[in-house]
């Protein structure tokens, strides 16, 4: 019998590797194959909010703009700052919606806000030519750097089919001191189709861009941007010539071949067929 620590690792281990917007179905499948509701239960509020920090889970609300759920904009529990209204907002992991949006008390260091807010005034742009509806792109200073995370959902239950990208990039603050700078940078992508069948696609990379800084800090944000843009832009085309690849190749190589009539087998009327007139036939023992 498995112990509870044991336990806790499974479960773990099964929710975070729930599809894009497919986290309860997962769970309510976990719940009808075990008999230890309670510790599924706490196991799984610990896990969701790993799973959004993970996945950047887009939030919304009247007093906030776009936002993220992120390890980057964690300010304590429940709490996260959403830099550019220069709020704070309570999310509730388990509803998926924010409980209370508060002010932000919190010191700011003048230059990183600074640094940081150029930075998303590219990534805006960025964001709005690239991602469009989809996608929300924000900055935070976390741990004395510029961290840029891009989260793009789309669902699309009736179609049998959810996705998600989320890209995060560490910018360390501006200098002029030295000639160049590394920007360290992780794309992942995850995608399930599952219209008879069921089919995941993960895809990651990490990347570091050295980037070259213009003196004043509006042009060096822009710079930024525009290596990053090149970065995700290459990964993306790179993506798709190997879904073309697996649909031209490797798909087909799955496929099972005709039988050597080149026709396929009619199970309802299989009783015509010489195999089934031989299984009917055949002796008795």
């Amino acid at each position: 019998m498995l112990d509870k620590e044991t336990k806790r690792q499974i479960y773990t281990n099964i929710l975070k590797q729930s599809p894009p917007g497919e986290f309860n179905a997962v769970f309510d499948d976990l719940r009808t194959m075990n008999n230890d509701m309670a510790l599924l239960d706490e196991q799984c509020e610990t896990t969701l909010v790993e799973y959004n920090h993970e996945n950047f889970l887009p939030v919304t609300h009247a007093e906030l703009q776009n936002s993220l759920v992120t390890k980057f904009n964690l300010i304590s529990n429940d709490h996260y700052i959403e830099p550019k209204s220069n709020k704070i907002f309570v999310y509730d992991h388990i509803q998926r919606s924010v409980k209370d949006v508060l002010p932000n008390t919190h010191a700011v260091d003048s230059e990183l806000e600074e640094w940081r807010a150029a930075l998303q005034k590219h990534l805006d742009f960025y964001v709005y030519e690239h991602y469009q509806k989809n996608g929300v792109g924000c900055v935070f200073i976390y741990e004395g750097n510029a961290v840029i995370c891009i989260g793009s959902h789309k669902y699309q239950r009736r179609n049998c089919y959810n996705g998600r990208w989320c890209s995060q990039w560490v910018i360390s603050p501006f200098s002029t001191k030295r000639t160049t700078h590394a920007v360290n940078g992780r794309i992942n992508v995850l995608t399930h189709y599952y219209e008879d069948g069921n089919v995941q696609m993960s895809s990651s990379k990490n990347f570091t861009l050295n980037v070259a800084y213009p003196t004043d800090m509006d042009s060096a944000a822009k710079e930024i941007m525009k290596q990053i843009t090149e970065g995700e832009s290459s990964y993306l085309v790179n993506m798709q010539e190997k879904f073309s690849t697996f649909s031209d190749q490797t798909f087909k190589a799955l496929r099972r071949p005709l039988p050597v009539t080149r026709t396929k087998m009619d199970w309802s009327k299989v009783h015509s067929y010489r195999i089934g007139k031989d299984m009917t036939n055949s002796p008795q023992y």
